[in-house]
């Protein structure tokens, strides 16, 4: 009796679940049916399909192909038939379906949403992949000229969402180009009224033999039957001191819209494709256009003109030099994320190059010495120990390497040496205390910070720098690895060493300490410095600007809370005292005529010390943590074939705070040979210092899932 009770439990159980098994499958059916009819209904996809190829047809009333064409059509039949049929097909269908309606209604919430929809919807769009080319075509012309720049700042965005530049509908050759540039350029100096003295002395210097007669160049003549003489040529050494002086036009605050007025950016696009594969020429035109993006009113004719496409191409390049300027005008543009924030001339936006999440906790600013720059400066330093392979290529025979692996056995011997290094170190090396890169020689009794790192780490990193490759610009590529929810910027400015050389009279002011330090501090409160904590990382004369710009703020009443936001400065080689190589006699001064840097990094130079006196004064009321590196090998000049030492360690050392002595050169104590070097570590230590409690170096976001976003707004 009780197996029989038990048998029709069991029965009843199995029918039920079969009953709920069922109906929960109708269920879901229904639910996905419904679903794919609101989605239709969002909006009506049935214009897209005139994007589609159509089919094409061939009548022929033949009766001889009518048994053919009639089995031909039965097999279609029959396997379109058992296509359509296909589940898998269902699915697919109606997948593709919610992905096309999807990126509709996600480019109309980025269109017209508040400023949180538009945020997700952005994001969401450009993480959308596998669309069709047609598909991307068809939003491309659907966009506005603010949702494109802010799909642009999507680091993986698909660059397919951004129309191309307008094509001209006469072909224009290089002599057209230079036609054009050259007419740009009188326009230029028309707009500007003569007050730029550079741009007309240019157009007089290197057009004076080709002045046009009746709106026609000499190189035009032959096309309507006139001779002309051998002696006009026009080369692209031409073009590219064209593209120089709009550059050095558009530099100048109160020209650098003109060349919008002057219809100029379809020329530019004009001189993108000329110089295609010269990238100097390309980074002059991304400044150009990065210096037109100050103004937001010129945001619908950058779009039109197809520029926030090549911006969105240029900021992925691999030179930085390139992406650099590219990023800051696309970040100037973007109104949505940069927090009113304006990126001026001379200001690098390092990192975060992309829309970021993150929330940014302080701010590190760069600033390079004389003759130094961005990207020159702060690069990554060669290192002289690399993997040496001519013992494992004796050992091996090439012939039988070449046989067995192929050309390519040098890369092979590379691979075999890195697995027998991480062999040899797992047996022996792990129990080790290593000594930091550029470990400093000499400290003072303020200094503190680690020296050593534990085997693994130090082992580790040096795997990673064998097979990665150099940086170009160790503040971007390293620092925002390490150190989560910071904002880099680099000061950027030009320097000479004589004044033989030609300066722009309207530039020229701003040469002296002081001049660079207005400069500066008004672009950096522009950049929004001061909102947050600061740490400025200098090298040589950079040191000196900064001191000078926290002194001027100080004097000022501190406005802008530079001085009380600024946590602490780290000086790589900076005179404070002055530096003996700038000290000329007389008669070299009257041959080399120094220019205005120079004269005033002249040793126990009045002015330097007391900038210095005024900065320990300063210190005295802004708790400010002083971190600095003196050099102790001298730099080899090779054009003069010695070596020099150009800031020795009494004028590097500050008198306050920690000070260390470093075996490198004036050029080489800014460019960490790795990420385990002592010149980095430091530096690492100090920002951690005053961002980061209880080693917290992860940023939670209280963002909600994606994912549950995107049903919500259906």
């Amino acid at each position: 009796m009780n197996l029989w009770y038990n048998n029709k439990y069991f029965l009843y159980i199995k029918s039920i679940s079969t009953v709920v098994l069922l109906s929960g499958s109708c269920w879901l059916i229904y639910q996905a049916r419904e679903t794919s009819q609101i989605l239709r209904s969002i909006l009506s996809t049935n214009v897209l399909d005139l994007e589609k190829t159509q089919a094409q047809y061939i009548y022929l009333d033949d009766p001889r192909f009518k048994d053919i064409l009639t089995s031909q059509d039965d097999l279609q039949s029959s396997a379109t038939k058992k296509y359509h049929e296909s589940f898998t097909t269902i699915i697919i269908e109606w997948w593709k379906s919610i992905n096309h309606n999807l990126s509709y209604r996600l480019l109309h919430l980025a269109k017209t949403g508040q400023i949180n929809e538009r945020l997700k919807a952005v994001d969401a769009l450009g993480s959308l992949k596998h669309l069709k080319d047609w598909h991307y075509c068809h939003l491309a012309q659907m966009m506005d000229a603010k949702t494109a720049i802010a799909l642009s700042r999507i680091s993986n965005s698909n660059l397919k969402f951004f129309l191309k530049p307008p094509k001209n509908i006469i072909t224009k050759n290089f002599n057209d180009t230079v036609d054009d540039i050259y007419q740009l350029l009188l326009k230029l100096d028309q707009l500007s009224n003569g007050n730029h003295r550079c741009l007309t002395k240019f157009i007089n210097e290197k057009f004076q033999d080709y002045q046009r007669d009746n709106l026609v160049f000499d190189h035009d003549l032959p096309g309507i039957g006139l001779s002309t003489t051998s002696s006009s040529y026009w080369d692209k050494n031409l073009l590219k001191n064209c593209i120089k002086a709009i550059y050095h036009h558009t530099s100048i605050e109160n020209f650098n819209k003109d060349i919008l007025l002057a219809h100029g950016l379809s020329i530019l696009v004009d001189v993108k494709n000329i110089f295609s594969n010269d990238i100097e020429v390309l980074i002059l035109v991304a400044k150009i256009i990065s210096n037109l993006s100050l103004h937001l009113d010129c945001i619908d004719e950058l779009f039109v003109a197809g520029w926030i496409g090549i911006l969105a191409e240029w900021s992925r390049n691999e030179d930085v030099r390139l992406a650099a300027p590219s990023a800051r005008a696309l970040a100037n543009l973007d109104t949505d994320t940069n927090e009113n924030n304006i990126y001026s001339r001379r200001i690098y936006l390092l990192h975060p190059m992309y829309r970021d999440k993150c929330k940014k906790k302080i701010d590190i600013c760069f600033i390079h010495g004389l003759l130094g720059g961005v990207f020159v400066t702060w690069r990554q330093r060669d290192n002289k120990n690399k993997l040496n392979l001519n013992i494992l290529t004796e050992i091996l025979d090439t012939n039988i390497l070449n046989q067995v692996i192929g050309d390519n056995y040098h890369e092979f011997i590379k691979d075999l040496s890195h697995d027998y290094q991480i062999r040899e170190w797992n047996k022996l090396g792990n129990d080790f205390e290593f000594v930091l890169d550029d470990c400093p020689v000499s400290f003072n009794s303020e200094a503190c910070g680690t020296f050593t790192c534990s085997g693994d780490d130090y082992w580790s990193e040096k795997l990673k720098q064998d097979h990665s490759k150099r940086t170009e610009c160790w503040p971007k590529d390293w620092l925002p690895k390490d150190l989560p929810g910071i904002r880099v910027l680099g000061i950027n400015y030009d320097t000479s060493l004589t004044l033989w050389t030609l300066s722009c009279p309207i530039e020229r002011m701003k040469n002296t300490m002081d001049g660079r330090s207005e400069e500066f501090i008004n672009k950096l409160i522009l950049a929004g410095v001061g909102k947050r904590p600061i740490v400025w990382i200098c090298h040589s004369m950079g040191g000196l600007i900064v001191k000078k710009m926290l002194v001027e703020e100080w004097n000022n009443g501190d406005k802008n809370k530079i001085c009380k936001n600024t946590k602490s400065i780290i000086f790589y080689s900076t005179p404070h005292r002055g530096s003996h190589v700038a000290a000329l006699k007389q008669l070299t001064e009257i041959l080399v005529w120094p220019s205005i840097e120079v004269q005033e990094l002249r040793q126990e130079s009045p002015k330097l010390l007391k900038l210095h006196d005024e900065f320990l004064n300063m210190l005295k009321h802004n708790k400010i943590d002083i971190i600095s590196f003196g050099e102790t090998i001298p730099t080899p000049m090779t054009a003069l074939k010695f070596s020099l030492q150009f800031v020795t360690s009494k004028s590097a050392d500050p008198g306050i705070g920690e000070f260390y002595e470093i075996p490198q050169n004036h050029l080489t104590i800014c460019k960490p040979a790795s990420r385990s070097s002592f010149l980095y570590k430091k530096v690492i230590d100090v920002i951690q210092k005053h961002t980061y409690k209880n080693n917290e170096l992860t940023d939670k976001s209280n963002d909600n899932n994606l994912l549950t976003w995107l049903f919500r707004i259906f």
